[in-house]
């Protein structure tokens, strides 16, 4: 194996250092001190979620846990930034929607015309959902179609799409309850009981994604809250003394101020952990460039036919090398590894550790193939 640049090593010791995925460095005890101290984590796939929060929370919470975070709305899903399923703390949720969702939406209503929507059918829609949804009340996606049905607005599967879209996006409703077979919906304003108005909230978001990811640059930052440039730099002037920056194998940075002074001891254990990362985990997601952790020639095997379903990823010495898959029954799963290019006997065997990881989070004897 070709060595690798230290500052390239240093990049993805701080990186793993930043998400909670290195033990004792962060002090995320549950799923939702993770969700917080992420700021929020991609959900569009809800297990991969789940297992992204285990895996950053020292307890380790399984499967059922974390859907009981769910369940109890100690974490919440919504659509908190580029109109995509993300999990955050509740109390995080109004204000990042507030900031981030702008330009999401504005995008989202110029498709409107082409399927057949107007704003009297989006000012109805709301209307019959937030009475549906009244007093406490949670519905199904398939019982909200047939309330604006039964109200004459009958909707297609592409209108209720944009219509859900839209109302989590504005937080007038939040995905609640988890719900097997289909996506269940309640009033934001009952769902969500905390809420937190930060003086400047770019500022905030700046701060503490640079936090919870950093090493980032200000274009990660503009890609993940798909914010243009000069947003991005206002969150930065706002953020003032929680970021600072530096340079590593020639890129310039933003971190949390005094986290790059690691010994080359610390950047050795941080990346002495092989993973099994979920699909679109924030190690991935959370970067618009992401040469430091993979050869980005192999990006098509992770994201095949660039069709943005990002597969389960192996991490050795903090480098993304494979993919990975899983088949499960009722008592067991079996884990299959494949790799990019070849792995040594001794990294596979170090993956087994992970492995049995994975198989208590969904409390089932798990095996490497």
């Amino acid at each position: 194996m070709a060595a690798v640049d230290p500052e390239i090593r240093r990049i993805r010791a701080l990186r793993l250092r930043a998400q909670g995925l290195v033990p004792g460095v962060r002090d995320w005890r549950t799923a939702p001190d993770a969700a917080r101290g992420m700021l929020a984590i991609q959900a569009q796939d809800g297990a991969a979620a789940r297992f992204a929060l285990s895996l950053r929370a020292s307890e380790h919470p399984d499967d059922a846990t974390v859907l009981g975070d769910l369940a109890a709305g100690r974490i919440t899903r919504n659509r908190p930034a580029r109109g995509t399923l993300q999990i955050t703390a509740p109390e995080d949720l109004h204000w990042l929607s507030a900031a981030l969702t702008v330009r999401s939406r504005a995008e989202a209503a110029k498709r409107r015309p082409q399927l057949g929507i107007t704003e009297t059918m989006m000012a109805d829609a709301e209307r019959i959902i937030r009475a549906e949804l009244a007093d406490g009340a949670s519905r199904t996606r398939p019982e909200l179609v047939a309330a604006c049905a039964d109200a004459v607005l009958p909707l297609d599967n592409s209108q209720t799409g944009h219509i859900l879209r839209d109302l989590t996006e504005l937080m007038a409703i939040v995905f609640a309850d988890p719900a097997p077979k289909a996506d269940v919906f309640a009033l934001a304003d009952d769902w969500v009981t905390e809420r937190r108005d930060p003086e400047h909230a770019l500022g905030e978001a700046v701060s503490r994604f640079v936090a919870g990811r950093g090493p980032v640059t200000r274009q990660d930052i503009g890609k993940w809250a798909y914010l243009p440039m000069g947003a991005v730099d206002e969150g930065i002037a706002a953020a003032d003394g929680a970021v600072e920056q530096v340079t590593l194998a020639g890129t310039r940075y933003l971190v949390a101020p005094g986290t790059v002074d690691l010994t080359d001891a610390e950047v050795d254990e941080a990346l002495a952990r092989p993973l099994l990362l979920p699909g679109f985990d924030e190690y991935i997601i959370g970067y618009g460039s992401r040469a430091a952790q993979l050869d980005e020639g192999y990006l098509s095997r992770i994201v095949p036919g660039r069709n943005g379903v990002f597969k389960p990823m192996v991490v050795i010495d903090g480098e993304i090398v494979g993919v990975w898959s899983k088949k499960a029954t009722a008592k067991t799963v079996t884990v299959t590894i494949e790799p990019f290019a070849k792995i040594t006997a001794t990294a596979k065997r170090r993956l087994a550790g992970p492995v049995r990881d994975y198989g208590r989070f969904l409390g089932l004897e798990a095996t490497l193939a």
